[in-house]
């Protein structure tokens, strides 16, 4: 206390010595008197207050310990008492033993007593038991037989409790109720007879289902109370438990399948269409059913039975069996899709489970058949597809070579004039046919048999490429064995082209939308390009055909004969105007790009003629005569495919590639020959030294020692190759011109 005095005392010094820091503050030390006086009143106050508080409580306590010691000591006293009165119990059990022998056996008189009416009845009651049963009157005759199983379970309990039990006795009772067993067994049969025809009565006589179910609840009842007897007693009464209700759900589930199951009236030997109908026949009696159930069940069987998903699960249930059956037994053609559509679409859309009437969500349900079936059947059904599409397309491809063959011309579009055949719209037609009926099924199966389709398309055109190939080479081995082989060659560019459109369109129809599936669109550029090459193939064997009967006529280009004869060009202009006849059978586009073909290859033969060294020009005015030949005949050959070439195919370009060349043949001053290569090789990049130093050989009257001065000078304004260079804008006239004597080398030598 000393010492919290004096903290207190410096702690007053410490403020007031804070509160005294300024002169002025002098005038206010009574107010800082009276304030701290009023503090110190309030703390003294509030102390006392609790102090009194506490006081308070401390008193309440004791008081209250004082009634618990008096409580102990009382209940000490009465347990002491209750000790020695227990000290008299023993004696007295042995001396009231009689009495509780006695008590026993008039209890069991009692019970004898009370069933003594049903005891002397029992034959009387199972009779009316049974006519009650006969007539109907269901709640009456469980009443009935609920008076018996008790007259007898009681005595049995009664026997079962007895010290001495006497097997004997127990038997002599069962013997004498057996008629009990046989009607209850009578009346269970009876509910289940009512019961597997639910659907039936509950539209007629609902009563009759109610009955049924409050019997088979307070059997139910029974069942519990006899349970929990036997774990109190260890007594179970006889036939105990019944477990009706489980029974009552077997019923149903039986009455569902031989429903099912009674849909199903044909077989496929008997009807084609026995699946769909079967099916059909299941979806409307499902649809009834249960329809009826929610609307009539409801009312009549118990909440808890939860009725509605029960059927539910019963008809899914039993319909999967059945569809299982089905699946193992074989299924056949379009059977694959009539099931897969059904259980996929049809069940589980608004036809069905998700219609108005119904609103039942399958998804919550295991599915109709496993994964692995479903995915087996898809399986199945796209390679009988496969083996479908082999057979037809093996067979269209017999048929066309049957007319590659045959002594007819091709067949003529009425609108285009083009020859073609109906084998790209058959093929198309086929596939969409498939892809139209597998889009009932589902999209995934759909993409799944494009996909295949695809394929099946590119494996028919590389059979398709093989036999083109087989006719041409036959041909061309005797090219008097086929009469229509130009013919049947454009009708093969032309229905190359068309499998080209008809696939776009059918990507198009069918192709899911934002669908990315980087193998199948390279599955599907390969059947596009097995095609478009197909028909550059084809369109350069027609080609072949009329240039086999130019070849002569070419190789009288640039000869002395040539020199004097315009014979060989206006041959070949008048041969190509007779092919081009036939040509004009070909469609649009590949009448373009056989036009461009044709010119290509007559300049690159013409070009070969060229530089194939047959003549040589002594002096300039010998080059310059075949200059002017060189132009003219550019000009010829260029008037004769303007003249059938429509307006989108250049005609100019290969001519002014010849006009340059003609430059270098007329060039008077050897000087500027590098210029005008140097124009030429601009032009054509592909053109390499070996075609400069032939086209300077034809200049006889160059020394060959400046040809090598002359090429580099042009090859080294052209500058070298780059990787990066952009495409060339024109097709490349001297890539594919080669020899097999290399004036280059013997130069080099």
């Amino acid at each position: 206390m000393d010492e919290i005095e004096e903290e207190a005392k410096a702690a007053a010094e410490k403020m007031v010595m804070n509160m005294m820091q300024r002169p002025g503050q002098l005038e206010k030390v009574e107010q800082y008197k009276k304030r701290i006086t009023h503090k110190k009143a309030s703390i003294e106050a509030q102390l006392k207050s609790a102090v009194q508080g506490k006081l308070d409580g401390v008193s309440v306590g004791l008081k209250q310990l004082q009634e618990c010691l008096d409580d102990v000591q009382e209940i000490s006293l009465k347990m002491d008492e209750l000790e020695e009165l227990l000290k008299g119990v023993p004696p007295l059990v042995a001396s009231l033993q009689a009495v509780r022998e006695e008590d026993s056996r008039h209890s069991q008189y009692v019970t004898a007593m009370d069933s003594l009416k049903h005891i002397f009845t029992v034959p009387e009651s199972v009779a009316k038991t049974k006519q009650w049963i006969g007539e109907g009157k269901l709640l009456h005759a469980h009443q009935c037989l609920n008076d018996l199983e008790n007259s007898r379970d009681d005595l049995l309990y009664e026997l079962h409790r007895l010290p001495n039990q006497s097997s004997h006795d127990k038997i002599m009772l069962k013997a004498y109720f057996e008629d009990v067993e046989m009607v209850s067994n009578l009346l269970e049969k009876q509910i289940k007879l009512i019961l597997a025809r639910t659907l039936n009565t509950v539209r007629k006589e609902p009563t009759v289902i109610v009955t049924a179910l409050r019997i088979i609840e307070r059997e139910e009842k029974r069942d519990q109370m006899s349970l929990q007897q036997q774990s109190q007693s260890g007594f179970m009464p006889p036939g105990r438990p019944k477990g009706w209700r489980t029974k009552a759900f077997d019923v149903l589930e039986c009455a569902v399948a031989q429903r099912v199951e009674g849909t199903r009236v044909d077989e496929r030997e008997d009807n084609k269409l026995w699946l769909v109908r079967y099916l059909e026949l299941t979806r409307q009696l499902i649809l009834e059913d249960l329809r009826v159930v929610k609307t009539l069940c409801v009312p009549c069987f118990p909440p808890h039975y939860d009725i509605v998903n029960k059927y539910v699960n019963m008809y899914h249930t039993c319909l999967s069996s059945s569809l299982q059956d089905i699946v193992h037994s074989g299924i056949e053609g379009n059977e694959y899709v009539t099931l897969l559509s059904w259980i996929l679409n049809t069940y589980p859309g608004h036809e069905l489970m998700g219609s108005s009437e119904l609103n039942i969500d399958v998804s919550v349900l295991p599915p109709l058949l496993i994964d692995e079936t479903m995915q087996k059947m898809q399986d199945e059904y796209l390679q009988k597809i496969q083996s479908n599409y082999m057979e037809w397309m093996e067979k269209t491809l017999e048929s066309e070579r049957a007319e590659w063959s045959g002594q007819r011309a091709p067949d003529v579009e009425p609108l285009t004039n083009a020859y073609h055949t109906h084998a790209p719209v058959i093929i198309f037609q086929m596939i969409d046919q498939n892809l139209q009926v597998t889009e009932t099924i589902s999209k995934e199966v759909t993409f799944k048999a494009l996909v295949l389709s695809i394929e099946q398309v590119t494996r028919f055109g590389n059979m398709y490429r093989e036999g083109v190939i087989q006719f041409k080479n036959a041909h061309f081995a005797d090219r008097s064995r086929v009469a229509y082989f130009t013919h049947h060659m454009i009708t093969i560019v032309n229905n190359s082209e068309q499998m080209v459109q008809l696939a776009h369109h059918t990507h198009s129809r069918h192709w899911p939308p934002g669908k990315h599936d980087p193998p199948a669109e390279a599955k599907f550029d390969s059947m596009l390009n097995t095609f478009q090459k197909l028909r550059d193939e084809a369109a350069q064997f027609l080609l072949h055909e009329a240039f086999l009967d130019l070849e002569v006529h070419f190789d009288d280009v640039f000869t002395q004969k040539w020199l004097q004869s315009s014979i060989p060009v206006d041959t070949i202009c008048i041969t190509l105007d007779d092919y081009f006849q036939d040509y004009n059978h070909l469609r649009e586009k590949n009448f373009e790009y056989v036009i461009n073909e044709a010119q290509n290859l007559v300049y690159k033969k013409y070009i070969t003629a060229m530089l194939s060294k047959k003549i040589v020009f002594k002096v300039v005015e010998e080059a310059q005569q075949a200059a002017t030949k060189v132009v003219k005949e550019a000009n010829q050959i260029r008037a004769f495919f303007k003249k059938i070439a429509p307006e989108a195919v250049n005609v100019n370009w290969p001519f002014d590639v010849m006009s340059m060349l003609a430059e270098v043949l007329q060039c008077q001053d050897v000087d500027m020959l590098s210029l005008d290569l140097l124009d030429v090789v601009k032009q054509c990049p592909d053109m390499v030294e070996e075609h400069l130093v032939r086209v300077l050989t034809l200049r006889g009257d160059v020394p060959r020692a400046r040809h090598a001065d002359i090429i580099a000078i042009a090859l080294e304004a052209r500058g070298p190759a780059s990787a990066s260079a952009p495409a060339p804008a024109h097709p490349r006239l001297f890539a594919d011109i080669t020899f097999t004597d290399r004036l280059l080398e013997r130069f080099a030598l």
